[in-house]
């Protein structure tokens, strides 16, 4: 999918946090670039028996029905920083709405909202880490969300690859898989799990490309 616009660096913020005229169409493209890691990411989530699930940065929420096939009983709250994103989800998967079994939760400064300690069995986040600050307070956070035994899953593309995409060169900050686990292990996450994962994406050329993409694992 070709990137709603050529200015690399209006691309990489919006990336962060789609917003204005863009909006929609930012937010079409980042699922479907990243709609396969995305699956990937959920395919690693440990459903079994959870009843309550978290995600942080669901962009326009295409990818809930995807999740639903595979946990109809689980119930979804996500957060997002972008109004827009958080509209459209609403939208888009309104019936899961109107059913009580989705809420999308709107959270402008990127910071996680005042939710229960304790009150999750899965949380899991794709393409985000990137934006966020203070890595570890923000790991910790996740950490008191979720209760004791549940797992938090982190999908991401590889620092080496990431950094040399154009639109990275601002409020993009990337680690390393061994970066990452340290800072999960200094909160007190356990059983850090790596998978690795290569796919084609296709490029403005209209060649395609292999991105390296991994799915961490950790519980708590």
């Amino acid at each position: 999918m070709v990137p709603p616009t050529t200015d690399n660096l209006l691309l990489g913020r919006q990336l962060r946090c789609p917003e204005g005229a863009l909006a929609k169409e930012v937010g079409a493209y980042i699922f479907a670039s990243n709609r396969n890691m995305i699956e990937r990411s959920i395919d690693c989530l440990p459903l079994l028996g959870a009843k309550q699930l978290l995600e942080i940065g669901f962009g326009n929420g295409a990818h809930l029905p995807y999740l639903f096939a595979k946990a109809p009983h689980i119930h979804y709250t996500g957060v997002e920083r972008s109004k827009q994103m958080t509209m459209d989800a609403t939208d888009l998967n309104h019936e899961l709405v109107a059913q009580g079994k989705a809420v999308f939760l709107h959270t402008p400064t990127g910071n996680l909202p005042s939710l229960p300690h304790e009150s999750f069995e899965v949380c899991f986040t794709v393409n985000t880490y990137y934006f966020i600050t203070d890595l570890k307070a923000y790991f910790h956070e996740i950490y008191s969300l979720l209760r004791q035994g549940g797992s938090f899953v982190l999908g991401a593309i590889s620092k080496q690859f990431a950094e040399r995409m154009p639109f990275t060169k601002e409020v993009f900050t990337f680690y390393t898989p061994d970066q990452l686990r340290e800072l999960l292990l200094l909160v007190g996450f356990t059983a850090f799990d790596l998978q690795t994962f290569t796919e084609e994406i296709p490029t403005k050329r209209g060649t395609a490309i292999e991105r390296p993409f991994e799915v961490i694992t950790v519980r708590k």
